[in-house]
């Protein structure tokens, strides 16, 4: 979905440019995902001060797969993690 917009609008880009056209390139992706809440929820959980004390995550795969097991596993953190998803599409920070 969100590649092949990209790439149309890429494609789309450079032929303006070819004819002479001034193009400035913005690719908005609107659709936050299940993944940023989850991720989000994990942090929350795993480093509760990550705010005032910033957590030595250096890798992030390891991270990442240990937020999707806990997703997978636990009813109420994939529960917490869409609401987290909902509350960034409407602003919050």
């Amino acid at each position: 979905g969100h590649l092949r917009s990209t790439i149309i609008g890429e494609a789309v880009c450079r032929v303006l440019e070819f004819v002479g056209h001034s193009v400035e390139r913005v690719n908005h992706v609107g659709d936050w995902g299940t993944q940023f809440g989850m991720l989000i929820q994990y942090l929350k959980e795993e480093y509760p001060d990550f705010a005032e004390k910033m957590p030595n995550i250096t890798d992030l795969t390891e991270f990442y797969k240990a937020a999707k097991k806990r997703f997978d596993d636990d009813a109420d953190f994939k529960k917490t993690s869409q609401l987290n998803v909902v509350a960034l599409q409407a602003g919050d920070e």
